[in-house]
């Protein structure tokens, strides 16, 4: 891999051309967050395009709303570059080779590409042009054998195999081929030619460590967003806006997909049925329609709308049980909303317990309606951890920082 031309650019201080390579475009969680780091590079003043099997409405939503001189080149839809459409894994490799070539980067970023099916092994096949390639880690996915989130499960570790209790789960992959995909992911990111890992939180870093003994360059590049966008607004004209009552306490929560069993929602419905006749609750989120005795607004794709769902409530709950990150604790936040959730995966980085956030002693009902009732009977205490973590916000998970995250990352990358 020949990175002088990458070395004497960040050397001039130049400009450099980024290319984001992922499945389904700024689509769902990982997509928000691809579209923010977006942001960032192009806040810094960089050249950014990029390159999705589905683009969604998502892409047609004005996203750069800050100062800064970075051009942006537009998002790329690739449908036709699909197994459905005749393509064998090779040729797969070779097409989106051939379109990150015609791109002409300095540096392409990959997120998640398992929703469209494309193969890992294009990761190899990139590594040998002259550019630089960083993969970006939303999950779990990139370092077991097939799934996004291991749960209890270890086998990570030592050996992915055909016993993976989770095979018929998503992403499905056949039992046979479980331990091949666990042994490429060491491939690709272990030993003096490994590809170099972005993760998004200390968590997902210190899974990948455990999970690779050879991983040659990784570090975590916290996500941002526009705190400009997701600012606190008049709580009353919020209310209104939704058409939800004025006076009550009200608490907000949701997820992309309210079914996905790890973002705790049984839980939820469960701290619903015991304070429903106080409390007013507004969720998002795919199937928060179909739900009773709360107020749904399904899953809002104009995610320039959330901030009016965050500063119409008193209290932001998250259940996930399994959460790498935890975007919507940062919008809530960055929204002056405090936050109750429990102690998991990369939510304690953002979320701090007694600052901007509550956090649940025990993973159960309880510990979370203790907390939740703690901060409703102190109104005190909410405004003081929402302002607190509107200012973490600021001053840790802005999209400038984020930028600032990102180059020390690649000139991590290029130089060592």
């Amino acid at each position: 891999m020949n990175l002088e031309r990458i070395q004497d650019k960040l050397d001039r201080g130049k400009k450099l051309r980024i290319l984001f390579l992922n499945d389904v475009g700024f689509q769902y969680g990982a997509g928000i967050a691809q579209l923010r780091q977006i942001q960032s590079f192009l806040l810094l003043g960089h050249e950014v395009m990029g390159l999705c099997w589905r683009r969604g409405a998502e892409a047609d939503i004005p996203f750069f709303g800050q100062n800064g001189d970075g051009l942006w080149l537009g998002l790329r839809e690739l449908t036709k570059i699909h197994y459905s459409e005749g393509y064998g894994k090779n040729e797969l490799i070779d097409a989106l080779v051939n379109e990150v070539k015609r791109a002409a980067p300095d540096v392409v970023i990959v997120g998640n590409l398992h929703g469209a099916m494309w193969p890992l092994e294009t990761l190899l096949h990139l590594r040998d042009l002259n550019l630089l390639v960083v993969a970006y880690m939303h999950d779990c996915f990139l370092i077991t054998g097939r799934c996004c989130y291991p749960g209890e499960c270890r086998m990570y570790e030592s050996g992915c195999d055909e016993t993976c209790p989770t095979a018929r789960e998503h992403p499905q992959l056949p039992p046979s081929q479980i331990r091949d995909a666990w042994k490429l992911r060491r491939a690709i990111f272990c030993g003096r030619d490994g590809i170099p890992l972005a993760t998004n939180s200390n968590w997902t870093l210190n899974l990948a460590k455990r999970s690779f003994a050879e991983l040659q360059c990784a570090g975590v590049v916290y996500l941002g967003l526009d705190e400009q966008l997701f600012k606190p607004i008049d709580r009353s004209l919020a209310r209104r806006l939704l058409g939800i009552p004025e006076h009550q306490p009200v608490v907000l929560s949701g997820a992309v997909n309210l079914n996905d069993k790890r973002k705790g929602w049984d839980i939820f419905k469960k701290v619903v049925s015991n304070l429903q006749e106080d409390l007013h609750f507004l969720i998002f989120g795919e199937n928060s329609l179909k739900e009773k005795s709360v107020y749904g607004v399904g899953l809002l794709r104009d995610y320039r709308k959330m901030p009016i769902l965050y500063s119409a409530a008193d209290i932001f709950v998250a259940t996930s049980l399994e959460e790498a990150f935890g975007q919507t604790v940062v919008e809530a936040s960055s929204c002056a909303l405090p936050v109750v959730a429990f102690n998991v995966g990369g939510f304690q980085e953002i979320a701090r317990h007694g600052t901007n956030a509550m956090l649940a002693g025990e993973r159960n009902v309880e510990s979370l309606l203790e907390a939740i009732r703690s901060l409703l009977n102190n109104p005190a205490k909410r405004e003081a951890l929402g302002k607190t973590g509107r200012e973490i916000v600021k001053k840790e998970f802005s999209l400038e920082k984020q930028g600032e995250r990102w180059m020390e990352f690649i000139k991590k990358a290029v130089f060592n």
